[in-house]
């Protein structure tokens, strides 16, 4: 029984702060790979959000098939969690690579990363209208990724 509670008590602890639907979107100010800071536009429609360095491979492949404005075209941000990533892999070999992209990288750090739930190797996505989450789906291909922006 006490690991049944502890077990949920984690559970509830992981995704507390975690969006859900019909929650409002983060205001906080992102920083993307280039140091410049970002926030949620309020008319955002979709957030993308990558937990794993496998996931950001799926949409990085799929955002390098798109138009240079393919995020802005569709209210679109990407965000990365590169939190758990050691400062100086991310330093000197993620971000260099990250700052090769034709589109803004939104880099969480550890707190903000909370704010996002995630599941091991899925991409998250959320659908926003008027600054409200109205859905929230974990894919893990291309294809789904697409599917999405149809």
């Amino acid at each position: 029984m006490k690991k049944i509670l502890f077990v949920a008590a984690l559970l509830i602890a992981t995704f507390a702060n975690a969006l859900n639907i019909g929650d409002s979107t983060p205001t906080f100010e992102i920083k993307d790979q280039f140091e410049k800071m970002h926030k949620i536009s309020a008319d955002a429609k979709t957030i993308i959000v990558a937990e794993s360095r496998g996931t950001s491979v799926i949409i990085r492949e799929y955002l390098l098939t798109k138009d240079t404005n393919f995020l802005e075209t569709n209210k679109a941000h990407y965000i990365a969690d590169i939190s758990g990533m050691p400062s100086l892999i991310s330093k000197f070999i993620a971000l260099p690579k990250m700052k090769k992209y034709p589109f803004s990288i939104l880099l969480v750090n550890e707190e903000q990363a909370k704010s996002f739930s995630t599941k091991e190797d899925k991409i998250t996505v959320y659908s926003v209208e008027n600054g409200k989450v109205t859905n929230v789906k974990y894919i893990t291909t291309t294809e789904e990724l697409d599917a999405v922006f149809k």
